[in-house]
């Protein structure tokens, strides 16, 4: 997606018990925004820097996770680490209100 380009990662945060990730990002424009994705089974995060330094994201990449009918989604950060969560759905800020959902995609349990 290329909205998110360049947004600068600010945290993330897993409540385990409800199994909700929430990503902040700093848009510059709007300030600071999250991504929220709810039933989480999985989350990878990774801090290798194998291009380098940057706390900027390069490209966000929503893909089907198989046969659970979850969906998957990639961070791919400017320092070339990959952050993957996969979901049950995934809740995408409006950088230009600073809230409201731009897109939510939700797969539903088999």
């Amino acid at each position: 997606m290329a909205l998110m380009h360049e947004w600068v990662l600010r945290s993330i945060a897993f409540e385990w018990k409800s199994g909700q990730v929430t990503v902040a990002f700093d848009t510059h424009q709007a300030g600071i925004v999250s991504l929220i994705a709810e039933g989480v089974i999985d989350l990878h995060v990774s801090q290798r820097k194998p291009w380098g330094p940057s706390v900027h994201v390069n490209e966000v990449r929503e893909l089907r996770a198989g046969a659970s009918k979850r969906r998957k989604l990639e961070i791919e950060m400017q320092s070339g680490d990959v952050i993957t969560i996969t979901a049950r759905s995934f809740a995408f800020p409006d950088p230009a209100s600073n809230g409201p959902v731009l897109v939510e995609a939700t797969a539903h349990e088999e």
